[in-house]
């Protein structure tokens, strides 16, 4: 199997997902799964596919869109498509190229091996997933809570708290 340029099992190791695995276990990962070449707008996945596995961008930039609305920017080493080997619920976004790029792709099918044969590798990339996400929904929760006003702060919002103060709940 022909590498790019960049260490595959580096970039693997880099992302949270992969934390949990030995060198040994990165790099039988790292063969477990193909390169894929993206072209400028190649579209990598769209809303509505069934999961087919999830990417790790080696080079280039991915843009998520959803509804026509560009929601993120994949940058080298991040992942994307993993939500599909948790739930296996259709594609919530289209994933498209921006330029010429590499992914490295893990097969959904070969993962659910990983998992059946009882691998401790798959138990690993689960829980590397787990993390991820949870340090995500954290991310997206405290940016909500920012923009999202108290009571304090909406008109009248003094007035009804004062008001909420002297109320009887009992």
């Amino acid at each position: 199997m022909d590498w790019p340029d960049l260490s595959l099992l580096a970039t693997l190791r880099g992302h949270a997902i992969f934390d949990a695995l030995s060198a040994i276990e990165a790099d039988t990962l790292a063969g477990a799964g193909s390169l894929l070449y993206l072209q400028d707008g190649a579209e990598l996945f769209a809303s509505g596919d069934q999961p087919d596995g999830f990417y790790v961008l080696l080079e280039g930039a991915l843009k998520v869109q959803v509804d026509d609305h560009a929601v993120a920017q994949i940058g080298v080493g991040e992942v994307v498509g993993e939500m599909g080997l948790v739930t296996a619920d259709r594609r919530t976004a289209t994933v498209r190229a921006i330029g010429a790029g590499i992914v490295w792709h893990l097969d959904g099918r070969g993962f659910e091996a990983l998992l059946s044969s009882g691998d401790p590798m798959a138990t690993g990339i689960l829980l590397g997933i787990a993390r991820d996400l949870c340090r995500r929904f954290r991310a997206v929760v405290d940016e909500a809570a920012d923009r999202v006003p108290t009571v304090a702060q909406l008109p009248g919002g003094p007035k009804l708290l004062d008001s909420l103060q002297w109320a009887d709940f009992g």
